[in-house]
């Protein structure tokens, strides 16, 4: 295994690990928000999000190494077919963040963080 991997592995494997081994964890993504994201806008081409039921990977650039949080509470507001999620997380430096976004089901999913009003992020099939 590239030693590139193993820098990549080791962090997400401890981090879901800890994510699991905690009775009262609040923090699990339902199986819908699952998947790596992508959005179209120039602004964004070299960034990527992975959502996982226990853990956020935010990706900046091709080139620097992804920002691994586990999902420590999610707050969940239904309106229709439009779900808002904020997630609050934590990094393996323990800094604390919190992002919230709208998902909608169409086209397979879409993702708009509320801080980047009119972009859209999209699920990757393959």
């Amino acid at each position: 295994m590239p030693t590139t991997m193993k820098i990549l592995c080791f962090p997400i494997i401890l981090l879901t690990l800890v994510a699991c081994s905690s009775d009262n964890n609040p923090g699990i993504l339902p199986d819908k928000l699952n998947g790596f994201w992508t959005s179209d806008d120039a602004r964004y081409r070299d960034s990527s999000l992975e959502l996982d039921r226990v853990y956020v990977m935010i990706g900046v650039g091709r080139h620097q190494v992804p920002s691994v949080q586990v999902i420590d509470k999610i707050k969940v507001v239904q309106v229709g077919e439009e779900t808002t999620y904020t997630v609050d997380s934590t990094d393996l430096g323990n800094v604390s963040y919190q992002i919230t976004f709208r998902f909608t089901p169409i086209n397979g999913g879409e993702i708009q963080f509320k801080n980047q009003p009119g972009i859209v992020w999209k699920r990757h099939t393959d």
